[in-house]
């Protein structure tokens, strides 16, 4: 399991568990971030914040360090027919910047 802010573009994932203050863990459960809701990374701002997810059927932008408080699974890729973990090759949208920031976050490229 990890955390909702190292999703990739268009990969997919089950909500676990919601952690943090009182106040921005209510806030999400409000608006929707609930254990096992399905939750998809729609895209990403072109400065790598916020980043726009598929919750409930509606659209939801969170700063990455409000993300970092939601634990998810990994679900298998949706467009391939082996329903692999992880399919990079069939993606149709992958974010370079995303990319480069998560290799920055992880003390890579320094």
């Amino acid at each position: 399991m990890r955390t909702l802010d190292k999703l990739l573009p268009d990969e997919r994932g089950r909500i676990e568990e919601v952690s943090g203050n009182g106040t921005l863990r209510q806030r999400l459960l409000d608006m929707g971030v609930v254990p096992g809701a399905e939750i998809r990374v729609m895209r990403v701002a072109p400065l790598g914040d916020p980043v726009e997810y598929m919750v409930r059927g509606y659209r939801l932008s969170l700063r990455r360090t409000e993300a970092a408080n939601v634990l998810v699974e990994d679900l298998p890729c949706q467009d391939c027919p082996k329903r692999r973990r992880a399919c990079r090759g069939r993606r149709r949208f992958r974010c370079r910047r995303w990319l480069r920031w998560l290799d920055r976050s992880e003390g890579h490229g320094q």
